[in-house]
């Protein structure tokens, strides 16, 4: 039998804290579950548009096939000869090796939450042409001064330039804003890698990024990488396939924690 329309007003009125709560459940679980999903698609894509598809990424890769850290120098300086790594004006490899650590700091709402800190090389801003010193200065290549992404600046206390950032038990000075165009490098800190390297008492890099040179190809390099004995745990990527994979582990992450 099909219910009359009045009676399921009357019931609605009757009932009306029941009803107005599963109403209230189901709009929440729609929320949630939409909210969800738009994180998941924003980390995608942040991730996605920090590689470059002309850059080539290298990371170290353990016996199960998983991406780990640490390049140590010798098989840094290995790389840095290969052919088909472009060059800049002076001659030299547009090569950036970076280690990588993770620091706290406190977020101007309140609460301590993780920032990554990357070290570079000189020419880091010819691999990463997409990132610029928005205001202040570029740091000094040698001495304990760090350029913060945009997103740090905002959201964390103590980011704005001449504040002072405590780790790795030495003071380091902001003198820079960075802006990547919304990209991941606007929610990390940068500074000389040699000097991030020594402060944590580090021999090794976490990934090195590279231009290709014109014309060179990526599968000729591959092809001469592998050739390289003392290469085989490392695997060089499209900086930008490197990044798509990372965010598909997180975006899956999230969406199945939804």
């Amino acid at each position: 039998m099909k219910i009359p329309f009045s009676y399921i007003i009357r019931n609605f009125v009757k009932r009306r804290q029941t009803s107005i709560i599963t109403v209230l459940g189901i709009g929440l679980v729609v929320f949630v579950f939409v909210a969800v999903l738009m994180m998941a698609n924003g980390i995608k894509q942040t991730l996605v548009t920090t590689g470059s598809d002309r850059n080539i990424l290298v990371s170290r890769k353990s016996s199960q096939g998983e991406i780990t850290s640490i390049i140590d120098r010798d098989a840094a300086n290995i790389i840095a000869t290969m052919p088909g790594i472009a060059k800049n004006a002076e001659g030299k490899p547009m090569l950036s090796a970076e280690p990588v650590v993770v620091i706290n700091l406190f977020k101007k709402e309140g609460g301590l939450s993780n920032v990554t800190v990357r070290g570079v090389a000189p020419e880091v801003f010819s691999v990463r042409e997409q990132v610029k010193v928005r205001e202040g200065r570029l740091f000094k290549f040698g001495s304990r001064e760090l350029i913060v992404g945009s997103a740090i600046n905002k959201n964390f206390a103590g980011t704005k330039i001449g504040d002072k950032v405590k780790f790795a038990g030495d003071m380091w000075t902001i003198v820079g804003i960075a802006d990547a165009g919304g990209r991941g490098f606007d929610s990390e800190m940068w500074g000389d890698a040699d000097q991030l390297m020594n402060a944590f008492n580090r021999s090794a890099y976490s990934t090195m990024t590279f231009r290709m040179a014109d014309g060179a190809s990526l599968d000729a390099f591959k092809t001469q990488f592998a050739r390289e004995s003392r290469l085989q745990y490392f695997e060089p990527k499209i900086e930008q396939k490197y990044y798509e994979e990372q965010s598909e582990l997180m975006a899956t992450f999230i969406s199945v924690l939804g």
